[in-house]
């Protein structure tokens, strides 16, 4: 069965950013994106993710998100 993995975590660290930062900066609670992070949430609110995205310069989902084996 395959998973949905987010990559936010790396995202992040490879732009040098901290999770208040981001959260500031998309206007996403900061808890939500520790969530993220840590690939405890259920659901993903897919505004937030766009709005994570936006924040983040990114185009492409594939760099926020990935399917993995469980």
């Amino acid at each position: 069965m395959m998973k949905l993995s987010v990559k936010l975590k790396e995202v992040l660290k490879q732009r040098n950013m901290t999770q208040l930062e981001l959260s500031k900066k998309a206007n996403v609670r900061q808890a939500a994106i520790s969530e993220l992070c840590r690939n405890e949430r259920q659901e993903i609110n897919l505004e937030q993710m766009e709005r994570i995205a936006d924040a983040l310069g990114i185009s492409d989902i594939g760099e926020l998100l990935q399917f993995e084996k469980s």
